[in-house]
């Protein structure tokens, strides 16, 4: 049984001197490839660095739209010039309006010039997407369906919405949040998600599952790292009802599909 991270942060100050390590670890743990996703124009070339390091790492460059306020005027060379050079995803990009204050309309350019990305270069995106729905839906709606997949990652939205965004060729990843106790949202959405359609993922260094001691160990960090995401896809198949290999596996199958642009 194989598992991939369909969206980590190996670049993050938290973890990035323990990358030989946890490299080791998760192909302990059978996780064969991590997506790994820049979220700003400084991590682009650590990023980099990272997939020439280590084959089990793929690259993706974007920019979070948290981080719209920070890019460069050479901000669409700077990220053409990555995608060219390297076998890699586009992301993580999106949009975010949790804080009222945020520049929505940079966020919706930004967000528009990476979909125009993935179509033309056709590579897999990284999408975030909170408390946004009706903009991310009309974006698509006008922009048309992508020509390779791309998935929305740790899913927070309604399982009444997810027809729409298969439609569209999207995937649905989703992280330790699926752990949760009360995590009922969630589970919705993965019962409605196609069982072609699902992915599993960690954001590491971000998102600690809520799993028993005894898979993680007493004195486990409470910084997430991919090893993990085999204890995950353990609950979150016990929450569909579905033997844990086949929902593993079939993870495994979605994920593939989804990368395999970008594999080599």
């Amino acid at each position: 049984m194989k598992f991939v991270d369909s969206h980590c942060h190996l670049h993050d100050s938290r973890i990035i001197s323990d990358i030989p390590w946890i490299e080791d670890r998760a192909k302990i743990a059978n996780v064969e490839y991590m997506v790994s996703c820049a979220t700003m124009e400084t991590n682009f070339e650590l990023t980099a660095q990272l997939s020439k390091d280590f084959d089990s790492i793929l690259p993706c460059f974007g920019i979070h739209p948290w981080f719209v306020a920070s890019i460069s005027d050479k901000w669409k060379e700077y990220l053409e010039h990555y995608l060219l050079a390297y076998p890699s995803g586009i992301g993580e990009t999106g949009l975010d309006f949790t804080d009222k204050t945020c520049d929505r309309e940079t966020q919706i350019k930004v967000f528009e010039h990476h979909l125009i990305l993935a179509i033309e270069l056709e590579r897999p995106i990284n999408i975030h997407v909170r408390n946004a729905w009706e903009t991310f839906i009309h974006i698509f709606k006008k922009m048309g369906k992508l020509k390779v997949p791309g998935l929305i990652h740790s899913y927070s939205g309604s399982a009444d919405m997810i027809p729409i965004f298969e439609k569209n060729g999207l995937y649905i990843s989703f992280s330790g949040s699926v752990t949760k106790p009360n995590a009922k949202k969630v589970v919705r959405a993965l019962k409605r998600v196609s069982k072609e359609r699902f992915v599993l993922e960690t954001d590491t260094p971000d998102i600690y599952p809520y799993l028993p001691e005894h898979i993680l160990g007493k004195k486990a960090s409470r910084l997430n790292e991919p090893k993990n995401l085999p204890a995950i896809a353990q609950i979150a198949s016990a929450r569909v009802d579905m033997e844990f290999d086949k929902f593993s596996n079939q993870a495994y199958d979605n994920s593939m599909k989804l990368f395999h642009p970008i594999l080599g």
